[in-house]
């Protein structure tokens, strides 16, 4: 049985008013034209003559937001780390590091004015955001341009008083914090370089910083699961208590070695489609149940067995062959001012999919060194890739594997070029950032 105080109010962790459901009122004019509040377009980057979809899924309609609006911009401050974690792909990365200029942190700062649907500017990419020496004055620039949230994601080891301080006064928003253990032992040799304890120390210092400066502040966790450390995840609720964050993002690891690769806990996932909709298998519909020693198994055997599995028919599934980072309106901006569409095609870079090595070159669209971000977001070239991707016809390389297109990102046998997306292994909800 559970423990009763479990159940009291004051014990859960508190939902951020932002984070609660919010429910409009829309009206349908004389012409049959469905007419949305502002606030809404906005949400959705739709301005004055904009195209947006509409999805029917499961009996359900849903309205896509506009491919090519700018809501969420990813910034490299550094590809330099402190850390040599065990799940980093920078282990076999040959690229040389840097960090990002002033300079060109003044001219995106400058343009952000171009993007009015801009939502969350996130530092974040290969390196740990905190090694760049200017990383307050960065954020505090970014916010004074635009009226975006801003995050970062971190490591935590740097992050000493001074700096969380001089983060939270630049206008901080939102940190994502690293935890790939709950116990100082698991976290400590998986997160090579860094310390349970001080991580802890240091999430907990900002956390208190920010309530007495009586800032919202959100706080999340980043956890890489894999064979090694799944365990780890029983306790999870400790670490949610003792940082006290309101977020946890839990992701498989990226396997850059076939060492990693065999760390991985879903390979089932990909080749057979575990938690996607089948079209033409039978839908199953649940409703809420106690999880417990006599539902286990059989709930177990659904998820395990069957793609079509909803709760009060809201569908289980995650999005497979389609990309949340064109999607939802993304880019990124490597260290050097290299624009690109994903942070799968940030940096050349190796990966591992069925034993098979497969080499990512990186696709990018864009110099901010030598263009405007808004020009380069609204080339054709940009355009029309973010159009492809939408759609995404490629190959399933992710299911089938094994022939030789599958060791490079340039073509695949369904007749597509530079860069193909079939074996994106973030394209198949199988890896997740922040």
């Amino acid at each position: 049985m559970r423990n009763p105080k479990d159940l009291k109010p004051k014990d859960r962790i508190p939902v951020r008013p932002e984070e609660a459901v919010s429910k409009t009122q829309v009206r349908i004019d004389e012409s049959g034209r469905l007419l949305l509040p502002p606030e809404i377009l906005a949400h959705l980057g739709a301005a004055p003559g904009t195209s947006l979809r509409v999805a029917r899924e499961n009996g359900q309609i849903r309205i896509e937001p506009n491919l090519h609006a700018l809501r969420r911009l990813y910034l490299e401050p550094t590809s330099a780390c402190n850390l040599a974690c065990q799940t980093c792909i920078r282990h076999t990365w040959s690229e040389l590091s840097g960090s990002i200029s002033l300079e060109l942190v003044e001219k995106l700062a400058t343009g952000l004015k171009s993007f009015p649907f801009l939502q969350s500017i996130m530092l974040a990419g290969f390196g740990e955001p905190l090694v760049h020496p200017d990383i307050s004055w960065i954020v505090k620039r970014l916010k004074a341009a635009s009226s975006a949230t801003i995050e970062i994601t971190t490591n935590g080891t740097l992050l000493d008083e001074s700096l969380a301080q001089g983060l939270l006064e630049a206008g901080l928003d939102r940190l994502w914090v690293s935890f790939d253990g709950s116990s100082e032992t698991s976290f400590n040799d998986i997160r090579r370089g860094a310390n349970f304890n001080l991580v802890l120390r240091n999430v907990q210092r900002i956390r208190d910083l920010a309530a007495a400066m009586n800032k919202s502040f959100g706080l999340g966790i980043s956890f890489v699961v894999m064979r090694e450390n799944i365990n780890e995840l029983k306790n999870i609720e400790k670490l949610i208590e003792a940082t006290g964050a309101d977020r946890l993002l839990i992701t498989n690891v990226l396997p850059y070695t076939d060492e990693m690769e065999r760390q991985m806990i879903c390979p089932l996932a990909l080749t057979c489609e575990t938690f996607t909709g089948s079209p033409g298998k039978p839908q199953i519909s649940l409703p809420r149940l106690d999880i417990n020693y006599l539902t286990r198994e059989p709930i177990f055997h659904l998820l395990r067995g069957y793609e079509n599995l909803s709760l009060i028919d809201r569908p289980l599934s995650a999005p497979s062959r389609s990309c949340r980072f064109i999607n939802e309106g993304m880019s990124f901006i490597r260290w050097d001012g290299q624009v690109a569409p994903c942070l799968a095609l940030l940096h050349n870079h190796t990966t591992y999919l069925y034993g098979l090595e497969r080499r990512i070159r990186a696709y990018l669209p864009g110099d901010l060194n030598s263009r405007s971000l808004a020009d380069i977001w609204s080339s054709q070239e940009y355009h029309d890739f973010r159009e492809k991707v939408y759609l995404f016809d490629y190959s399933p390389c992710h299911i089938c594997g094994g022939c030789s297109y599958l060791e490079k990102n340039e073509e695949d046998c369904s007749g597509n070029t530079f860069p193909v997306c079939g074996g994106c292994l973030w394209a198949q909800s199988i890896i997740q950032c922040p």
